[in-house]
């Protein structure tokens, strides 16, 4: 199986597109929860809604909506994907409503996928893991993936040294080309090879 990091930022060129840079109205200070893997749906405004912002005027919707704030914001077509290459795991997916640069309603077509917990798939002296004096990972140098770590992994998960970061297996990259996805940015991640 190969497996790809996927971008929560998009195609940062592309001006024309929607960039959100700030969660649900109302999540308050557990904005972190959906960047951390922790269950979110219990802190959840019960009407969530996005802003634009006027910083990033693009308007153009797509499959993966980018972000600042390390989401996996993605439409109702890609959510069903999810669905059903994860069936089993544990994970929220939140909706919320999305307001444009003049707060009025734009589209009620998007989810805040949250995969909950993360997944101890790396390679630690393969990827450059470095603790800091209190434990934390401080830097990784490249994501290189432990075949017997992620032989059981689902087609979504979090990298558990920086659960910010989101992993999908070839699965998943099948459904993009076969559905014509826009706006998902994927890098294939390097497998160790066992001697």
């Amino acid at each position: 199986m190969k497996y790809f990091l996927l971008s929560t930022t998009g195609d940062l060129n592309d001006q024309d597109l929607v960039l959100i840079d700030d969660p649900p109205k109302g999540i308050g200070l557990r904005r972190f929860l959906m960047t951390k893997g922790r269950p979110a749906k219990a802190f959840y405004p019960a009407e969530p809604k996005i802003f634009l912002r006027e910083e990033h005027p693009g308007l153009k919707l797509s499959s993966l909506l980018g972000n600042t704030e390390s989401y996996l914001i993605v439409s109702s077509e890609v959510k069903k994907v999810f669905e059903q290459l994860c069936a089993g795991c544990e994970i929220e997916y939140l909706p919320f409503d999305l307001y444009d640069h003049r707060e009025r309603l734009y589209s009620r077509d998007y989810f805040i996928i949250n995969p909950i917990g993360a997944l101890d798939c790396l390679d630690e002296k393969a990827s450059g893991v470095k603790y800091g004096e209190e434990g934390s990972v401080v830097d990784i140098a490249e994501f290189v993936l432990d075949p017997a770590k992620v032989q059981n992994a689902p087609a979504l998960f979090r990298i558990d040294k920086k659960p910010s970061k989101y992993v999908v297996d070839e699965r998943f990259v099948q459904a993009v080309e076969a559905q014509g996805f826009t706006n998902v940015l994927l890098a294939p991640l390097r497998m160790l090879e066992r001697a």
